[in-house]
């Protein structure tokens, strides 16, 4: 697999069509793979580049701490070292955290920015009890984090989608994970989303039970001249139960912008 050094990490990544360059950031138990099945989606004009995070599997890092405004320099360091002055950048969850702060840090190198399934705050997560769902036991805690991206129904009846979803969620080790929250533990950029200046797009599941609608128009209202679009059914995994949507959005936006 093809790494660039970046920040001084060696990041790996995967790519595919031409045009638009695209940076697709992952969610956090996922690497640059969650968006395997979403990349051929978004179609001509349009060069989709989905690169790990540091401390992703296949791009280790020194165990240490770091926050989020080290991803953003990372990604940054990542779009720099494609060659690239700026590009287009579509963050989820986690991702979404690090590409808003990338925004806002290192404007000159988004082109436009879009977000998905994420919140300006750790606050504005609906973070569930995680050690009570532990307490009864392994089966139901992974039912659940199946849950909040897809549907039940999808569950039990769509073995291809879970078969695809669960191929993405990378099983991190205690440490690395550890680290990966606390890096996110203390992120609020409420009072600086008026400094993101690239043209953005929101995409929200009005069924995701981590992030509410509310929170995506409560985020629109502070980003000038931001745009929402709810997306009906949808969970949190926004490319992968609904991904022929969710491209479909991505890909009028990003070539609205040329």
């Amino acid at each position: 697999m093809p790494h660039v050094r970046a920040n001084g990490i060696d990041l790996a990544y995967v790519e595919s069509g031409s045009g638009e360059p695209l940076i697709l950031l992952h969610g956090s138990n996922a690497d640059r793979t969650q968006f395997d099945v979403f990349r051929p989606l978004l179609g001509e004009g349009i060069r989709a580049i989905a690169c790990d995070q540091r401390d992703s599997p296949d791009s280790p890092c020194e165990p240490v701490g770091y926050d989020v405004f080290d991803h953003a320099r990372d990604a940054a360091a990542f779009i720099e070292a494609l060659g690239l002055r700026e590009a287009h950048v579509m963050g989820t969850s986690y991702g979404g955290i690090v590409a808003m702060t990338l925004a806002i840090a290192h404007p000159e190198r988004v082109k436009s920015l879009i977000l998905g399934a994420t919140a300006p705050s750790t606050a504005q997560f609906n973070a569930p009890d995680m050690a009570a769902l532990r307490s009864e036991g392994p089966e139901v805690v992974a039912r659940f984090m199946l849950g909040t991206v897809v549907s039940p129904d999808a569950i039990d009846n769509d073995p291809d989608l879970i078969a695809e979803t669960k191929a993405a969620l990378k099983i991190r080790d205690e440490a690395s994970l550890a680290r990966r929250m606390a890096a996110v533990a203390q992120h609020d950029v409420r009072d600086r989303l008026a400094e993101i200046k690239a043209p953005t797009l929101i995409l929200q599941g009005d069924e995701d039970p981590l992030v509410d609608a509310d929170t995506a128009f409560w985020m629109a209202e502070r980003i000038p001249g931001a745009e929402v679009h709810i997306l009906e059914g949808s969970r949190h995994g926004l490319t992968f139960q609904h991904r022929q949507r969710t491209a479909d959005f991505v890909r009028a936006f990003i070539l609205s912008q040329v």
